[in-house]
């Protein structure tokens, strides 16, 4: 099953957006399964095309390169991850809940098609490097950070904590945990996995209630 990562949408989003979406989304479906069948570089634009039965040009001018569908895939996950943000952000939960929520509706979309998350991971940590890892790492820390210091706040989180290394701790226990599980040949759930952990930590950093 290939992942098609741009799976919201608005009702009021125009006839001709709704095609433009569609389409992008056929081509990274495509890309996809190709990639799974063939491997990153020995799949072609070319067959790209012809398999999504569109024009070269009609690629290109979605994704300028092959490898920018890495960056779409990574674009996309952010997308998921704001949104479901959002969702936590109306509930009336402990702040334990709401990062874990977070945290595990984010692997639960991994889980998805774990095959297609690792060639993209890999293939994006392998084309462009530790500096953009690092940017992801550290957009997910600003996420985690907000909802920290919001737990302070309301007195969930200890006051004591210094929310900007609890966040970069829980996102680097993310990140590892996601390239562990993607790396590891014993199947196991991704989501459990890191829930468990996020209740560890905040055994830690929780005042003495849940």
């Amino acid at each position: 099953m290939t992942i098609v990562i741009m799976f919201q949408g608005k009702s009021d989003v125009s006839l001709r957006e709704k095609k433009k979406i569609e389409t992008r989304n056929k081509i990274f479906e495509v890309s996809g399964r190709l990639f799974k069948e063939k491997g990153i570089e020995n799949t072609t634009v070319d067959e790209i095309v012809k398999e999504a039965g569109i024009g070269k040009g009609t690629f290109f001018n979605y994704f300028p390169s092959k490898t920018s569908l890495l960056l779409y895939f990574a674009q996309q996950k952010e997308e998921l991850t704001f949104s479901q943000i959002k969702n936590e952000a109306l509930k009336t939960v402990s702040t334990r809940e709401k990062i874990k929520n977070v945290l595990v509706f984010v692997a639960k979309t991994n889980e998805l098609d774990k095959e297609l998350t690792k060639i993209f991971v890999f293939e994006y940590m392998r084309h462009y490097g530790s500096s953009l890892d690092k940017r992801k790492s550290h957009g997910l820390s600003n996420i985690l950070y907000s909802l920290i210091e919001d737990g302070i706040k309301k007195e969930d989180v200890k006051s004591t904590i210094d929310a900007k290394k609890a966040a970069q701790i829980i996102s680097a226990i993310y990140f590892h945990s996601l390239v562990e599980w993607l790396w590891s040949k014993i199947d196991y759930s991704f989501s459990d996995d890191i829930s468990g952990k996020i209740d560890i930590v905040f055994d830690g950093i929780a005042e003495g209630r849940t």
